[in-house]
């Protein structure tokens, strides 16, 4: 599956890089090939956007009971993969003419879930991550005029909602039921590429990798501790709108 998605993100990430030319006719090259006649539009300002994509969650499961002193820590093996949806509202600042650095705070909605199936009770237990808060920086560099690689980091807030799936024994006393929703929180790394498709409307494709940290998922006084951390594996595709294009940055010199 994680295969999967790098080959896609590959994919999306090509297709970004080979878009179309500029809108006002700016051909594809290095910036010194650029001729003099044409005044590229600054990437400094404010832009909206939105996109889809798709995600590959893997849990791990951190177990004690102090009474007995037993422990235990392994990952579930139930990776749980699913698409998303994203909205992002963001602020770029251009410099050195071939750098661009900015911040942007993003909503994810997400349909990723793990699934596990009790063969004694022969019912499904799941878990789906629904919603998530980003806030995140990114910096990079001008491969051309119109195509920007970058790398970014920030911070994620995610929840998610439980239907058995954190339960130690569905069979046993109630208080060996697990929570049925968790907040997990954690930051975030990446890497994209965006192209610039006219004058305001821009295309990037991102690969991300967020690090959730361990939440408690099942806890009895004096009995059990359970906590779960989560690794979250992403690749997306936003459309994006930018204001205020219509300023150039400079002029492109002749070689």
């Amino acid at each position: 599956m994680l295969k999967q998605i790098a080959a896609t993100t590959v994919v999306g990430l090509a297709v970004v890089a080979g878009g179309p030319a500029l809108a006002d006719g700016m051909p594809r090259g290095s910036l010194k090939d650029a001729p003099v006649c044409c005044a590229m539009p600054s990437w400094s300002g404010f832009y909206i956007g939105a996109g889809i994509g798709y995600g590959h969650l893997v849990t791990e499961n951190n177990y004690y009971e102090p009474s007995a002193t037993i422990s235990s820590s392994s990952w579930k093996g139930e990776g749980g993969a699913g698409g998303l949806g994203s909205v992002v509202l963001g602020f770029d600042r251009q410099f050195r003419e071939k750098y661009v650095a900015g911040l942007f705070v993003e909503y994810d909605w997400s349909s990723v879930e793990i699934s596990y199936t009790n063969n004694t009770l022969t019912s499904e237990e799941t878990f789906r991550l629904e919603r998530s808060l980003n806030v995140g920086a990114r910096a990079g560099f001008l491969l051309t005029p119109s195509t920007l690689l970058y790398a970014t980091a920030g911070y994620s807030w995610a929840k998610g909602k439980s239907d058995r799936y954190f339960d130690i024994d569905p069979a046993g006393p109630s208080y060996y039921s697990g929570v049925t929703s968790v907040n997990f929180n954690g930051p975030f790394v990446g890497l994209g590429m965006e192209t610039q498709l006219g004058r305001n409307l821009a295309l990037h494709g991102e690969v991300r990798y967020t690090m959730f940290g361990e939440e408690v998922t099942n806890y009895q006084p004096g009995i059990l501790t359970d906590k779960t951390e989560a690794d979250l594996l992403s690749a997306r595709l936003v459309l994006s709108y930018k204001f205020h294009r219509d300023e150039p940055v400079h002029h492109i010199p002749i070689k």
